[in-house]
């Protein structure tokens, strides 16, 4: 198999576990939003939650590209399965503190663009 396909498949497994993440948060609705003490803190802690995530994407693509040279190729698989998967546990961090289901989704669904982004990892032409 190809290191591009096996990144991708342990990338779907991240999204399994991002599944699941979500999941717990939806159940966990709200259950820390009286330690929020502003009523308007809801969209913060969702921007703040977005912009670190969009921004772990750009820093992670670089780290794996410079790594799939580098390392093996199962260490990077799972370096990738857990990038794909950390999208909830963003979500996971929101979901406790608001009960917004759409910023939950929001949140979840970068896991999915956290996946289609492994398609443009560099792979030189040997390894493959």
């Amino acid at each position: 198999m190809s290191p591009r396909w096996s990144v991708l498949i342990t990338g779907a497994v991240g999204l399994v576990l991002a599944a699941l993440f979500y999941l717990l948060a939806a159940e966990m609705n709200g259950a820390l939003r009286v330690l929020i003490m502003i009523p308007d803190a809801s969209i913060v802690i969702f921007l703040i939650l977005l912009a670190i995530s969009l921004l772990e994407i750009a820093l992670m693509m670089y780290a794996l590209a410079s790594l799939a040279a580098r390392v093996p190729v199962l260490f990077l698989c799972v370096i990738a399965g857990g990038y794909v998967a950390f999208a909830g546990v963003y979500t996971l961090m929101y979901g406790l503190f608001v009960p917004d289901a759409r910023g939950m989704q929001a949140l979840a669904g970068l896991a999915l663009v956290r996946w289609l982004t492994l398609w443009f990892l560099p792979f030189r032409k040997e390894t493959m």
